[in-house]
């Protein structure tokens, strides 16, 4: 549906005619039917125009040229090739002559004319030529609108997943991310906390405000307390200035408290006051800051720290208002193939290697690893191997180091192979002989995915199963 603000909005038309009587008759219509108009007789002062548009002194920007063939100091095809050109800003060109011929016609049309009259103007018909020009302008800008608005709805940033149940803490995030509601997430390191929270901000009403990211594990306790809420000058030695800490920073926007679990007592309960009172005091202070700010806070095992008393239980209820607990890569191996051909594409572009993939052996064995550093470890991984591999297809002599001593029997094979995941070129699945019936259907299903791109629907409907069928396997696998 077309927006009727748009078409109700005058469109700016710029008339570039030399003959006195036609530039007047035009501008009288046009400024009847509430068009906005400026009208010229010749192709520099036309330039003039569109320079002074360019440099703000002309605030109309030209919407719609109606230019005559033959002027004085050139033609309207010159119009034509100087927006072609990018030398003046783009506009629909309307060309009128009198010297008619399918020639120039099509000359017109090639240069970017959106359409062709003769003279003398026929006013109706040029009428409704404008009124498509300016219908057709509100349905891409209405497109448009819709594009950015998807975009930024199913911005999942790099976090990559195929896994029912990390797609569904995405879908929540993402659900999540239009209110002002505390969020803590918590999962191993190297699950993609940060990704997550980078998904939270892309996604809501505070997307265009400051988002600051804080590493509290990195910092001392008295370096945390000025970076956090700042100093006045000379609150301690060395605070020869005022300094402005993060939440400060982060007012009207988001403030991401990474590894939250690690700070002292002390500064828990200063950060408790933040999100009771959204109130605080710089170090060496005493003048009370109001600030507007989301917190999205971050930890790998938070309940294990109220438990011990290292952290205190009424600054972990206000932190857990959303909870979203990412899950580690072992538990999501279906996801490892795609993260690998990722890796493989970003890595072998930035050092201008050409690593076409990598071998079934050694596939097999990044399947069935276990990943303690989770997707992190996995991304170093396949860096090491791009940055150590001559092209082609990478094998397990450029695993690192501490992978080659384990590709023997210290491995504890969880039964997963590449072709599990990884379709040969073929139109039919391969089963190995002596498979048992309850593997043949799982190599089946995770065959169809993958061929499918892991669109589930399409999978079930392929198989002729249920789709809850296919949830209920891949929670399985």
């Amino acid at each position: 549906m077309i927006d009727t603000e748009l078409l109700r909005k005058p469109a700016t038309i710029l008339i570039v005619e030399d003959d006195d009587a036609s530039r007047n008759g035009l501008f009288e219509y046009l400024n009847l039917k509430g068009y906005k108009v400026f009208e010229t007789d010749c192709l520099k002062s036309a330039f003039e125009i569109f320079s002074s548009t360019d440099s703000g002194k002309f605030t109309d920007k030209i919407d719609i040229i109606i230019t005559d063939l033959k002027l004085p100091d050139g033609t309207g095809l010159d119009i034509l090739k100087a927006i072609k050109e990018g030398k003046i800003q783009n506009a629909d060109v309307i060309v009128a002559t009198g010297y008619s011929s399918v020639k120039t016609a099509v000359e017109a049309i090639k240069l970017g004319a959106y359409d062709y009259i003769t003279k003398p103007v026929n006013l109706e018909e040029l009428d409704l030529i404008i009124k498509r020009i300016i219908s057709n302008k509100s349905l891409i800008d209405e497109l448009n609108i819709l594009k950015t608005r998807l975009d930024e709805k199913f911005n999942f940033g790099n976090l990559i997943t195929s896994s029912p149940k990390m797609t569904a803490i995405v879908d929540t995030a993402i659900a999540v991310s239009g209110t002002n509601s505390t969020v803590l997430i918590e999962g191993e390191s190297g699950t993609g906390k940060e990704l997550l929270a980078n998904i939270i901000v892309n996604n809501s009403l505070r997307k265009n405000k400051p988002f600051i990211k804080v590493n509290c594990a990195a910092l001392s306790e008295t370096i945390l307390e000025s970076e956090l809420f700042g100093h006045e000058k000379g609150a301690y030695t060395g605070a020869d200035s005022l300094y402005k800490g993060r939440f400060e920073m982060a007012d009207g926007g988001t403030i991401f408290l990474d590894e939250i679990g690690e700070i002292s007592l002390k500064t828990q309960s200063k950060i408790l006051r933040v999100l009771q009172e959204k109130e605080f005091e710089r170090v060496g202070g005493s003048k009370t800051i109001k600030i507007d700010i989301r917190i999205i806070a971050a930890s790998q095992d938070i309940e294990k720290k109220v438990s011990k008393g290292e952290f205190r239980q009424d600054l972990y209820y206000r932190l857990n208002v959303i909870n979203l607990r990412l899950i580690p890569l072992r538990e999501r191996k279906e996801d490892i193939p795609f993260l690998i051909r990722r890796f493989l594409d970003d890595f072998s572009s930035e050092n201008g290697k050409n690593v076409t993939g990598i071998t079934k052996e050694t596939l097999d064995f990044l399947l069935n690893y276990d990943y303690p550093g989770n997707v992190r470890e996995l991304k170093n991984i396949i860096e090491y191997m791009t940055a150590v591999s001559k092209g082609g297809m990478a094998d397990e002599s450029l695993l690192p180091g501490y992978l080659k001593e384990k590709t023997g029997s210290e491995i504890k094979l969880s039964g997963l192979k590449s072709d599990t995941f990884i379709s040969d070129v073929d139109d039919f699945i391969k089963i190995p002989f002596g498979t048992t019936l309850e593997d043949a259907e799982n190599i089946i299903i995770q065959k169809t995915l993958e061929i499918n791109r892991f669109n589930k629907a399409k999978t079930a409907n392929d198989l002729k199963i249920g789709l809850k069928t296919i949830y209920r396997k891949l929670e399985k696998f």
